[in-house]
Parts: structure tokens; sequence; C-alpha cells
């Protein structure tokens, strides 16, 4: 939903109140060690003539253990457009970022993890990850 909100400019409620994005409250501080890192994968995927990039983002805590239920936010960038999106870690700590369009240079920046709850490294995570679709 919020990046349903955040494509098409929505930045009030029906009510008139200001959307503002508030960190994860839950108790995650003596769950896992920090700070945390995460580490970008990507792949290019065609089928027929169906393209799509496929970015995977894991986060681990400085004990090295995956971190699962944490805010992930992104800029994704392809030829014909940019867009920022935000998710959530799976079980396995990984943050799955998509897009589709034509052959050419996709990129991803990681722009935030845990919405400023936790501690995130960024100088010590691999946040940055440019791949080419034929």
């Amino acid at each position: 939903a919020a990046v349903v909100r955040r494509i098409l400019g929505i930045e009030k409620t029906p009510s008139g109140e200001q959307l503002t994005r508030v960190p994860d409250d839950l108790p995650r501080d003596m769950l896992f060690e920090q700070p945390l890192v995460c580490d970008v994968t990507g792949s290019a995927e065609t089928h027929d003539d169906d393209h799509r990039v496929v970015f995977k983002v894991v986060v681990r805590d400085a004990a090295g253990k995956r971190c699962p239920d944490l805010f992930v936010e992104a800029e994704v960038s392809g030829p014909e457009r940019t867009a920022t999106g935000d998710t959530t870690t799976n079980m396995l700590g990984t943050a799955t970022f998509r897009m589709q369009g034509p052959a050419g240079d996709y990129g991803i920046v990681v722009t935030d993890v845990a919405a400023g709850a936790l501690e995130w490294d960024r100088a010590g995570s691999t946040a940055h990850l440019e791949v080419t679709l034929p």
C-alpha cells in the first residue's frame, strides 16, 4: 500500500492527515546484534519477450545471522523509469525487488534498513548493484 501511495503521489489520508514513515516499533534490539549489514544480488530473466530484473537484499546482523521481518527501502532504476519501494524481509532475511522493462541497464540502491529502529552499517554493506538485461 505504501508503494502505491508513493507512485500515485498520495501524501495525505482521506481525512487530511499527513502520511509519514514510522520506525518499526517492535522491540528487536535484543534479537539482533547491531549494526546490521545488507548484501544485494541481482539476476536478469527473459521469458519470450518479457524481460525482468530481480534484486534480492539479504539483511544480516553483526553476528552474521539473517534478520527476518525487517523493513527495507530501495530505489530501483531501469531504462524507462525509476521507482522507490519498500518491503519486509522474509523468514530468511531476504527482501525482493523486481522491475520489468526493455533490455538495458538496471540498478538498485538500498536507502533504508529497519526504518531507523536499529543501527544499519551502510558503509559496511553492499547496498548498490547494477545488472544489464540483454
